[in-house]
C-alpha cells in the first residue's frame, strides 16, 4: 500500500525538476525518469487509486520526458494519485 514517503520523494523532485526545465538543462530527463519509476512503483502498490486514462497519459509522459508538457502532466497524476489515496484513508478511517 501506498504511504506518504513516496509523495514527499515527489515534493521533493518537483522543484528540482521545474528549474532544470526553466533553465533548459538536459539533465532534466535523468530526474525525469526517477519521477516517472517513482509514480510506476506508487501505482503499483496503489491498486484501484490508479489516476483516470493513466495509461495514456502515463505513454505520453513516457515518450516526451524532454518536454515541459509531460512534466506537467507527471506532476498532475502524482497530484490525482494524492487525492485517491487521501480520500481512501479517510473512508478507512471513519
Amino acid at each position: 500500500m501506498l504511504n506518504t514517503i513516496e509523495f514527499e520523494k515527489w515534493d521533493d523532485l518537483r522543484p528540482q525538476l521545474a528549474m532544470l526545465f526553466k533553465e533548459k538543462d538536459i539533465t532534466r530527463v535523468e530526474l525525469m525518469e526517477q519521477g516517472i519509476q517513482l509514480l510506476e512503483d506508487m501505482v503499483g502498490k496503489a491498486g484501484d487509486l490508479t489516476p483516470i486514462n493513466f495509461s495514456e497519459r502515463f505513454t505520453f509522459i513516457r515518450n516526451n520526458k524532454h518536454n515541459y508538457t509531460a512534466f506537467k502532466q507527471l506532476d498532475e497524476l502524482f497530484k490525482e494519485t494524492k487525492k485517491k489515496f487521501a480520500g481512501m484513508r479517510a473512508r478507512e478511517n471513519s
